[in-house]
């Protein structure tokens, strides 16, 4: 009997194989985990998600298609060994008794069509989670160049027709002269009976046949039983990548994290497999690898609740997204082919306030100017509401502003309630404010706002700036559309009331909720900003234009717009990186069938580390980024901050004051190399949110 061959990797095959090439005719390979890898670790996900697909087709549950294939599985397998084979099926005699075990009687009436759809679904999800091992196809290249045949032997209950077919769509079908399967034969390779057939159809003896595969029984103590030269080829780290997935599939079933953290596992495979392009840049890695998996369950989320809608019977007839921080989320939601129309409108918080004031402008409404650390009492109220300061400062003067630039940090300032109750105050401010609404009304029934009866906006969020004002602006209109706001993260710190059939949803963190664990958006909420934002410069204003309203862009040469092209290029890296991830998000969701929800636990555990325990690199890369925002200022918030040292934290006081006015607190105890100082301050952190 031949020896049992134990070789680490395809490079160690071809040393042993070379010299005795002239005593081989034959080169035999098991095909799934040797030659095809598998971006999802157990084939029985492909067939759970087949099961997925039959149950939206037909409207039967999931998994009472489960329980018919098994049952028709089973049977087969057992009539198979009663005849005399092994324990095999074949899927073209699966199929029509599958068919035969749902429990609807009106789809086996319709079997041919059913029968079509599964076969082609099962391929395709076969085809979506294998990928060619790069060594493997290197072997190959190099047993063809000797002249020698390769045949394919694998124990699996697809047909050889759907082999060859899976074979094929991977480019490899012209590497073999003949595909051996199990199911075709119901024998199989861990009886050794597969590999005497296949001695007996080909006509040669097993001194002349090498065999290689991952199984230590099947592929080469059967083969070598067989007389053959069975090779365990045993790559321990491809072997231990499959365990992990094993392991994290299983765990997966108690919840928490460990769904999130199979789900990503497999993304991250089928990322590695198929991204030659490396090594990637920092920004790249950081839109794959962080805000690639917060974006996208988001994106999965948003996707969700448009299907609960039309469940319902009350679909979203147009989904709005918003400039400029919903720039990605339109480009990423355009490659899923959705069913809601959607458009990218250029509206910002600048166009909705200045429209808002139509009606004049409330204390409530200018206190809002000044949740700007930076802002600058009545002038920041100006830019805020695009009203015109030539012609409010001298009114502003008779009731005591002397410095209409000064802060306004008392906001309960009596000059300030009396300029706001002035009515020559108010009628500059209504005057101004029907310009800017009436442009905005034009542009909204443009594109459409008003002609639909339930419309979304998607958008970073926050606090909802938009969609409160825009039902402040024309709610009164008989034809409003009822409103949904769906939001990367929702925290309504300005706001409390949105009025009537004005509906608010933050997907990923929505802080109405209380779980303290997924506030971390907010605690860098720059960062997604960034990663979500357009190239392009944020809406001041409309103008006509041919007949028909479009945006004024703020001009390039604003200070902060300088800051903004500076960065550009960086956006654009962690966009592409989020694009990426994005890809293979949706190719795995197919396979898994994970809702969002059951993502959000890992997805919350991923944010958590980057934003509170950055490396050294994402803390200085990061922080080469500048944050502008869109509510009428000129300012830029510079990420970078002096990292905090060891004598900072003998001063509570002025560490205090400093890690309030960072934008990215975390960031500041870079030079703390332990991780306890961040770890600490998120302890307190925590302790003071409401849980």
């Amino acid at each position: 009997m031949p020896e049992k061959l134990i070789l680490r990797d395809w490079g160690k095959v071809r040393v042993w194989l070379e010299p005795r090439l002239q005593d081989v005719k034959l080169i035999s390979l098991d095909i799934f985990d040797t030659v095809l890898g598998r971006y999802v670790g157990d084939p029985a996900e492909v067939q759970r998600a087949v099961c997925r697909a039959v149950s939206e087709r037909t409207g039967i549950d999931a998994e009472a298609v489960w329980q018919a294939r098994q049952q028709a599985e089973q049977a087969l397998r057992a009539e198979a060994v009663q005849a005399g084979f092994d324990h095999e099926c074949r899927y073209s005699d699966l199929l029509p008794r599958w068919i035969a075990c749902l429990p609807s009687a009106a789809f086996r009436e319709r079997g041919n069509s059913l029968t079509s759809f599964i076969r082609q679904t099962e391929l395709d999800l076969e085809a979506a989670t294998l990928y060619v091992k790069r060594d493997a196809q290197v072997f190959m290249d190099w047993v063809k160049g000797r002249n020698l045949n390769i045949i394919a032997m694998s124990d699996m209950y697809l047909d050889g027709d759907m082999l060859c077919e899976l074979l094929r769509r991977k480019g490899i079908v012209d590497y073999f002269t003949f595909v051996y399967v199990s199911g075709d034969f119901k024998l199989g390779k861990y009886s050794g009976r597969l590999f005497q057939k296949m001695l007996q159809v080909k006509g040669v003896t097993g001194a002349q046949v090498v065999h290689i595969g991952d199984n230590p029984i099947s592929d080469r103590r059967m083969a070598c039983r067989a007389g053959i030269q069975g090779i365990w080829l045993y790559e321990k780290a491809e072997l231990q990548r499959r365990e992990r997935q094993t392991l994290s599939a299983s765990m997966a079933q108690r919840g928490g994290i460990w769904a999130g953290r199979h789900f990503f596992e497999c993304v991250e495979t089928r990322s590695q497999q198929q991204d030659g392009l490396k090594p990637r840049d920092f920004f790249f890695r950081y839109g794959r690898d962080v805000l690639g998996p917060a974006f996208s369950v988001f994106m999965q989320g948003l996707q969700e609740r448009l299907q609960q809608q039309r469940d319902a019977a009350q679909p979203i007839e147009k989904l709005l997204f918003v400039a400029r921080d919903g720039f990605l989320f339109e480009r990423l939601y355009r490659t899923t082919q959705g069913q809601t129309p959607a458009e990218y409108v250029y509206l910002s918080r600048k166009v909705i306030t200045a429209a808002s004031t139509a009606d004049g402008l409330s204390w409530e409404q200018a206190i809002v100017a000044f949740y700007n650390p930076k802002q600058c009492g009545l002038e920041s109220v100006c830019k805020v509401y695009g009203l015109p300061p030539a012609l409010l400062q001298p009114l502003a003067r008779e009731h005591g502003f002397e410095d209409f630039a000064a802060p306004i940090h008392d906001w309960e300032d009596t000059r300030l309630r009396h300029f706001l109750k002035d009515q020559q105050v108010q009628a500059i401010i209504r005057a101004e404010g029907r310009k800017h609404r009436d442009l905005l009304q034009r542009y909204l029934e443009q594109v459409g706002f008003f002609a639909h009866q339930r419309v979304a906006l998607v958008d970073i969020g926050w606090n909802g700036t938009v969609q409160k004002f825009l039902k402040q602006a024309f709610g009164q209109r008989e034809d409003f559309p009822l409103l949904h706001g769906y939001y990367f993260a929702f925290v309504p710190k300005m706001y409390a009331n949105f009025g009537d059939d004005n509906v608010c949803e933050g997907i990923i963190h929505d802080s109405r909720r209380g779980n303290a664990c997924e506030r971390i958006p907010a605690e860098f909420e720059e960062i997604f900003e960034q990663g979500a934002r357009s190239h392009e410069a944020t809406t001041i204003a409309y103008r006509e234009q041919d007949g028909r309203v479009v945006p004024v862009l703020k001009a390039a040469n604003a200070p902060d717009r300088q800051a903004e092209l500076a960065c550009n290029i960086f956006v654009a890296q962690m966009q592409q990186g989020v694009a990426h991830h994005w890809e293979h998000f949706r190719a795995v969701q197919r396979l898994t069938g994970y809702s969002s929800q059951q993502l959000l636990p890992y997805v919350h555990g991923v944010l958590e580390r980057a934003v509170v325990y950055p490396t050294r690199e994402e803390a200085r890369e990061l922080t080469k980024l500048v944050h502008t925002e869109d509510f009428g200022h000129d300012h830029v918030l510079e990420l970078a901050n002096q990292p905090v040292g060891w004598g900072d934290l003998l001063r509570p006081r002025h560490l205090l004051r400093r890690l309030e006015l960072s934008a990215w607190r975390y960031a500041l105890f870079d030079r703390i190399p332990t991780g306890v100082a961040n770890f600490a301050f998120r302890i307190v952190y925590l302790h003071t949110v409401r849980k």
